[in-house]
């Protein structure tokens, strides 16, 4: 049985194809994974935060790493900055407090620090701005 130049020429171009998948597969591969890949180009660096007129550090933490003003959400629902200098002391003062159902406010800000935008409520079982960290 003959077979055709067309069917040899077919199942030469399919090893070819086939074979030349699997040669690129791993370069494809890591070109792949490099662009999805969350970035860790961060990690290690020096972290800057946005810096108000007043001169206090704003924005979320990272790397173990916290602004003087951190972004949180208002009673109400406004977003705004609490100091974490108020919200280490309001914890204190709730955890240290006999009754578990004490409630300290401390006031929201814009980014300024200083123009006030709502308040927050801090309970004994609030995180603190460093407790992401210590898993």
């Amino acid at each position: 049985m003959a077979i055709a130049p067309k069917t040899i020429a077919m199942i030469v171009g399919g090893v070819v194809l086939v074979g030349g998948g699997f040669v690129a597969a791993p370069v494809l591969g890591d070109l792949f994974t490099q662009s999805v890949a969350p970035s860790t180009a961060i990690i290690g660096e020096p972290v800057e935060f946005a810096v108000n007129e007043n001169g206090e550090t704003y924005g979320s933490p990272i790397n173990d790493r916290v602004p003087e003003l951190i972004v949180t959400r208002a009673e109400g629902g406004k977003t705004g900055y609490v100091r974490v200098s108020e919200l280490d002391l309001a914890r204190n003062a709730s955890r240290s407090n006999p009754d578990p159902n004490a409630v300290y406010n401390i006031d929201v800000y814009e980014s300024d620090g200083t123009t006030t935008v709502g308040t927050f409520r801090v309970t004994d079982d609030t995180p603190g701005p460093r407790d992401g960290f210590n898993n």
